[in-house]
């Protein structure tokens, strides 16, 4: 069991770090718009996690067929990539200006969920690492084994960006709305660099 817990632990860490759509919406939202809105995209991208993880063990053939379908997910994403950067665009110029952009809303969810499931990448590591990791998991430890490392996995990733959204949300304090704006600039730009790499890629 304590390899079972090293999986979840080394992987859960990997995936929160990993820069990409999740790590840099976590970034905006919680410069922004505070903690609670960092927190909403973690549970988006968590539950999106969830969508593509049951059908990745049970149902492996319907992730190829969606993997191999790569370039029209990457589109979306690309599309979708590029409306963030247009909305981090928009957070920047208000934030220059002064006003502090809205704090409500439950869009910070769909944002972090929508993020992850246009995301070519997040089927691929679905399929190529996940998928084989959480076999290896079972493998070691049976059903318990693959109980254990997904939890460790989920709350090990969650926690670490949970950690980064609050120390991000609290640095808006320090740095003033012209800081957070060059934040939310350079979210902006992140974006559309993510969705040109998500094009090249396709």
């Amino acid at each position: 069991m304590i390899d079972v817990l090293w999986l979840g632990l080394v992987l859960g860490t990997g995936a929160a770090l990993s820069v990409g759509p999740i790590f840099v919406t976590i970034l905006h939202e919680s410069a922004t718009r505070g903690f609670a809105a960092g927190l909403r995209v973690i549970l988006g991208s968590a539950t999106a996690d969830l969508v593509l993880l049951l059908p990745a063990l049970l149902l492996s053939q319907v992730i190829a067929t969606v993997a191999g379908a790569s370039m029209w997910v990457a589109i979306a994403g690309a599309v979708f990539m590029t409306g963030l950067a247009a909305f981090a665009l928009r957070d920047a110029l208000r934030l220059w200006r002064g006003h502090v952009p809205e704090l409500a809303g439950g869009w910070a969810f769909w944002k972090g969920l929508l993020s992850n499931l246009l995301n070519p990448l997040s089927w691929t590591f679905w399929l190529a690492t996940g998928t084989p990791t959480m076999l290896a998991a079972q493998h070691a430890g049976g059903l318990p084994g693959l109980l254990l490392f997904t939890v460790v996995w989920f709350v090990t990733a969650s926690g670490l960006e949970g950690v980064i959204a609050f120390a991000v949300s609290r640095s808006g304090r320090r740095i003033g709305h012209r800081g957070q704006a060059g934040l939310s600039a350079a979210s902006a730009a992140l974006f559309l660099g993510l969705a040109g790499f998500l094009l090249v890629r396709a």
